[in-house]
């Protein structure tokens, strides 16, 4: 079967789902509405990632399973990344070439490779996701429209698909919108540092992040947070270990709340939050991260 008609099929079940549950798993995802809740079928509905000061996480995090609510998981990953603004406001701490060369050299990586386990379902067929070497789909410097101070989720949602519009639309990616300095969506660096969610286009489905610029929330993003590495500064840490986390969330919960969640931990980052953040090895190359939840090994796992 196609990956879109499949992608519709593990959609069309987890909406079913709400209502009478799918075979293989009659589990119910989260329907709270919360901040860092999801609901079961739903787009334009943000999983955010918490401050270092407003995390939430296992003070021993082991021994957690998290569940698959039969939705989908981007099999083959792939990030397309969406600078809107940055030639017009300024990029004075780099924070764009930082994430080109951090998705250049993602895929293919150890840390990486735990998201390969986070399977999607399709009838009775187990579907792993891969974990390929040269995951950066794209990077394009969108000057065309004017960023509001303070955009809305919908907004962003909009610039995503304009993402779409420009490199193509393809179902295993996780299209990231990084708003420039001083151009932050309500709440960032005070509430969360970045947030990951769904929205269509037509019958295709588009999972996208809201990935501010990371150092103007300074520590409470990540700044300063270790010894920076020798590929980035100190204060552009929190830039990678965010868009790590909502990476990963992207590949195993691409519309949140449909692929693997839990229920008091929310998905597979948010356990591991801020907890044991190291430089991780990409290669010849190193930067700053979190760990990510392993289901595996019932750890969180670098």
């Amino acid at each position: 079967m196609y990956r879109h008609s499949r992608l519709v099929g593990i959609l069309g079940c987890a909406a079913t789902l709400a209502i009478v549950g799918c075979a293989g798993n009659s589990a119910m995802a989260p329907t709270s509405g919360s901040t860092t809740s999801a609901q079961v079928g739903a787009t334009h509905l943000p999983h955010y990632m918490p401050t270092r000061y407003g995390a939430h996480t296992a003070p021993n995090a082991s021994g957690v399973l998290f569940s698959y609510f039969n939705g989908p998981t981007l099999l083959s990953p792939k990030v397309y990344l969406i600078f809107w603004g940055y030639k017009t406001y300024g990029d004075t701490d780099h924070v764009a070439k930082l994430l080109k060369e951090f998705a250049k050299v993602e895929g293919g990586s150890v840390h990486n490779s735990d998201y390969t386990q986070y399977y999607d379902i399709v009838g009775s067929v187990k579907n792993y996701p891969t974990n390929p070497k040269h995951q950066l789909g794209g990077a394009w410097f969108d000057n065309t429209n004017p960023v509001p101070t303070s955009p809305t989720d919908a907004q962003v949602a909009q610039e995503a698909l304009a993402g779409v519009a420009k490199f193509g639309y393809d179902v295993n990616a996780s299209y990231v919108v990084a708003t420039p300095h001083g151009h932050s969506s309500q709440g960032f660096g005070t509430s969360f540092c970045a947030y990951h969610s769904s929205t269509t286009k037509g019958s295709e489905v588009v999972s996208y992040t809201n990935l501010p610029y990371m150092p103007d929330a300074g520590a409470s993003c990540g700044a300063n947070f270790t010894t920076a590495p020798k590929d980035e500064s100190a204060v552009d840490e929190g830039v990678t270990i965010v868009e790590g986390h909502e990476y990963g969330e992207s590949v195993s919960d691409p519309v949140p709340g449909t692929g693997w969640y839990n229920f008091s931990y929310g998905e597979i980052g948010d356990i591991c939050a801020w907890q044991d953040i190291a430089n991780d090895p990409f290669g010849k190359k190193s930067y700053t991260m979190q760990p990510m939840y392993s289901n595996a090994t019932e750890s969180c796992v670098q």
